[in-house]
């Protein structure tokens, strides 16, 4: 018997399983990269919520150190041997923002420093229009962080087992999952798996309003100077990357499965594009993808015990704040899974929650 399963090879199922690892425990994790890739790969990297003053005090705690944690992260990996994990320290600016008294009362109730300053201070190409500034705002390579994370586990003797799971039930001592065509047993499980969660759940007869959101970005060579810095609007974001090559993103489709990326996508990226960053105007993007987010209704994911189901955790429902959010949910669900007290409240994430403070 194991002690713990992980359902999901994404960044939260993979930091979950390494804090575990850290205190003696080996989890067996289960993934199914083919059919249920994880959305982990597919964002920006931007280590921030977009307009983060929009959402919950409860959302802001868990992204707040997340600079901090990848850049303790990288340096993990890169002691061991492995690659470094591109945590870029860039600022980001926000433009055309509406809402700047909201965002400067964010920023003074979490002693977040953020300034409001003219857009050409900051980026000379832009206009002097009023922008948010937040120096402290990083970006990293996501599937980096997917590299680096499972570098360290295979050093520890936890390699992700590919399979699929397709039936699970209570038993005495813990878990019964078939996967694969195997049956397997555990003490306590974790379901970390994203989109897909809400269908393991179903499984048991439980329900979590999780449902896919599509989201799809361009990737542009480095043909063109990029910016000092992230940039936000309204109509997407551009983030520079360490080898001079941009993101742009990203569209929002609610309750699509098809995890292929689509011409109407490509065509409203292409147009935002040069409304944030006037260079791309006639740049041709070279890479186009997409990816799932686990999307629910409310702002906040859920984390923590599934009602009447001892041993059952679940890790799921953060939308775009999945990566940002990934080191403070992973320390959360497995504080809660030891029986420890984690560092930041857990009830505003429970079932038992319906909305955020």
């Amino acid at each position: 018997m194991h002690d713990v399963v992980i359902i999901g090879g994404g960044v939260i199922g993979l930091l979950s399983a390494l804090r575990l690892s850290e205190q003696g425990c080996k989890p067996l994790i289960l993934d199914a990269p083919v059919s249920a890739p994880p959305a982990s790969w597919a964002g920006g990297g931007i280590l921030s919520a977009l307009f983060p003053w929009r959402y919950s005090d409860a959302l802001t705690a868990l992204t707040r150190e997340a600079r901090h944690a990848y850049e303790r992260l990288s340096a993990q990996v890169i002691d061991a041997g492995g690659a470094d994990l591109q945590v870029e320290p860039c600022g980001m600016l926000v433009i055309s923002v509406p809402d700047a008294a909201a965002a400067r009362a964010w920023g003074e109730r979490h002693r977040i420093f953020l300034g409001e300053v003219a857009g050409d201070s900051i980026v000379p190409d832009l206009s002097g229009e009023t922008a948010v500034w937040m120096p402290q705002v990083a970006n990293v390579r996501n599937p980096l962080i997917l590299t680096g994370v499972r570098y360290l586990l295979a050093a520890r003797g936890i390699v992700p087992q590919a399979a699929a799971v397709e039936h699970m039930r209570r038993i005495s001592q813990g878990w019964q999952i078939q996967a694969g065509g195997t049956v397997l047993q555990a003490r306590q499980v974790l379901i970390a798996a994203g989109s897909w969660s809400a269908r393991i759940l179903s499984l048991l007869g439980v329900e979590v309003p999780v449902l896919p959101v599509k989201g799809e970005m361009l990737l542009y060579p480095a043909t063109v100077p990029a910016p000092p810095c992230i940039i936000l609007s309204s109509k997407g974001y551009v983030i520079p990357r360490r080898d001079g090559q941009m993101l742009v993103g990203s569209t929002l489709s609610e309750g699509e499965w098809d995890q292929r990326p689509s011409e109407a996508a490509y065509t409203t990226l292409r147009e935002a594009a040069p409304n944030i960053w006037p260079a791309l105007a006639e740049v041709v993007p070279v890479a186009h993808w997409a990816g799932l987010r686990p999307g629910s209704p409310r702002d906040i994911p859920w984390i923590g015990e599934v009602p009447a189901q001892q041993g059952l955790f679940l890790a799921t429902g953060h939308y775009r704040n999945g990566l940002v959010s990934a080191p403070a949910t992973a320390d959360l669900v497995v504080a809660l899974m030891r029986g420890e007290q984690p560092q930041i409240d857990p009830a505003p994430y429970s079932f038992s929650s319906s909305s955020p403070p």
